[in-house]
């Protein structure tokens, strides 16, 4: 037990006892941040993008800005409806939000809101602002799209983001020519055509005799969604992000689990290469029993996986805690997620599931390393098994989607994915008969898999076995 605990001791050292551990340790939880906050970053940063319309009759350029002025809208409608559910707000808000049901203009609904829901809603820019076109042809806009020349904006001179040319024949067909630089954005360029599509159709109906205000209600016509949950009584039924954050935290926590248990083994491998390369491991092997030696090394790095997880725990606590101070409007998504975080119905299967799938690939690496002298004659090896590893990663992306998938049942009872699949599948309730039987067979097969890693680290690390171990394996049972 000594000797375990010595090489143990001795494998967490040296991982943890160097600074490069500790800045890779830092670099997750600051790759992490800059993934939500760059995105945050370039839309905040991306300026209003300035564009004109050529419209031969002048039918279809009012209906774009309308459009754009309801997507405007639409966005102040979601800031306002999120800082509604947050305690002690202003009644300004309840008039905001029947303001701009009623299509009052943006300026009517700053009128009744306070100073911090203000701020807010003029955060929100507008990211296309039709302004008149500064020619009459192409051929006069080209200056401006290339930014030879520019146009007078309320911001000052701006360059011309865009330019359509609208053009109607004689059969009732419409025509749009789009140019810009900026030839793979799609997304002005959609809003024009939707526009017009509209605009057409409605025009469509007024030839056939129906009343234009009658079709632009009809237009208008959305069903209001409400999202209700058999399994809660029929007064709180409503499905809220605190019954959908733990299908997400499910999902995230099985990548998490992936990637840590990856990462370790991956560890173990390239140790015991260099150790065995380096003669290293002959050393312990006269210091320490077989054994000894290999329960010590996946206690060790069992120990940095811990310590991975847990600077990562309290990174993400102080992110959430903070991201619910400073960001009032998102303190519901921030509890919701929080709570599902921790859990414990959800950690605790995560820390079993890492176990078993730590000691199943843990054992498989360092058996695999134990038979190699350089990383070159590892990769033949490690190929299965990298190739099993990637499909549990593959079926995670679509858990999400399809979380009841009768695949991904049947993907669950394969001992090497289930530590993966079934931690995501665990908000959708499996059977009981599922959870049982696949941590069941899981845990025979881990027991297997000790037994036999443990025989080939014996003859990797004692009787010097080579790559070739398995095919003369074979021989010997011929």
């Amino acid at each position: 037990m000594r000797h375990t605990y010595l090489i143990a001791r001795r494998e967490y050292l040296s991982y943890v006892a160097t600074p490069g551990f500790w800045i890779s340790l830092a670099m997750v939880p600051l790759f992490m941040l800059l993934g939500i906050a760059v995105p945050l970053l370039l839309e905040g940063s991306t300026p209003t993008r300035y564009f004109s319309i050529l419209d031969a009759d002048g039918r279809y350029d009012t209906a774009v800005e309308q459009r754009l002025d309801r997507q405007h809208k639409t966005q102040i409608r979601s800031v306002l409806l999120a800082l509604s559910k947050v305690p002690g707000q202003s009644p300004g808000l309840e008039k905001a939000l029947t303001a701009l049901e009623a299509g009052q203009s943006v300026e009517a609904v700053l009128d009744v809101l306070d100073v911090n829901a203000r701020t807010a809603v003029l955060a929100i820019k507008q990211d296309y602002v039709l302004v008149p076109a500064p020619g009459v042809d192409a051929a006069q806009l080209r200056p401006f799209l290339l930014g030879q020349l520019t146009i007078e904006t309320d911001q000052g001179p701006q360059p011309l983001y865009a330019a359509a040319t609208i053009t109607r024949t004689g059969n009732g067909a419409v025509s749009i020519k789009y140019w810009s630089t900026a030839i793979t954005a799609e997304q002005l360029k959609r809003t024009i055509v939707r526009a017009v599509r509209d605009q057409m159709r409605i025009e469509a109906f007024a030839d056939a005799g129906v009343e234009t205000e009658i079709v632009r209600s009809i237009n208008a016509m959305e069903p209001d969604l409400v999202s209700l949950s058999p399994e809660k009584s029929a007064d709180q039924a409503e499905v809220t992000q605190s019954d959908t954050a733990p299908y997400f935290i499910a999902v995230v926590f099985a990548f998490v689990l992936w990637s840590v248990v990856f990462s370790v083994a991956n560890m173990l491998l390239t140790s015991t290469i260099e150790e065995k390369s380096g003669k290293v491991l002959d050393s312990l092997l006269v210091a320490a029993p077989v054994r000894a030696l290999l329960a010590g090394k996946l206690l060790g790095v069992a120990a940095v996986s811990f310590t991975l997880l847990s600077s990562w725990a309290l990174a993400g606590g102080v992110a959430a805690t903070l991201g619910g101070q400073f960001m009032p409007a998102g303190e519901g998504a921030s509890a919701a997620i929080l709570g599902a975080v921790i859990d414990p119905w959800l950690i605790l299967p995560f820390l079993g599931y890492f176990v078993f799938g730590y000691l199943m690939f843990g054992t498989m690496f360092l058996a695999l390393g134990s038979l190699c002298e350089t990383l070159q004659e590892a990769q033949s090896l490690m190929s299965p098994i990298i190739f099993i590893l990637m499909v549990p990663m593959m079926a995670l992306m679509f858990v999400v989607k399809d979380p009841t998938s009768p695949i991904l049942a049947v993907l669950s009872w394969i001992p090497l994915f289930t530590p993966y699949l079934m931690l995501a599948r665990l908000p959708t309730d499996p059977p009981l008969y599922e959870l049982f039987g696949t941590t069941l067979v899981m845990i025979i097969t881990t027991m297997l898999i000790l037994w036999a890693a443990g025989r080939v680290f014996h003859a990797g690390a004692m009787h010097q076995a080579g790559v070739d171990y398995f095919k003369k394996l074979l021989r010997l049972k011929r």
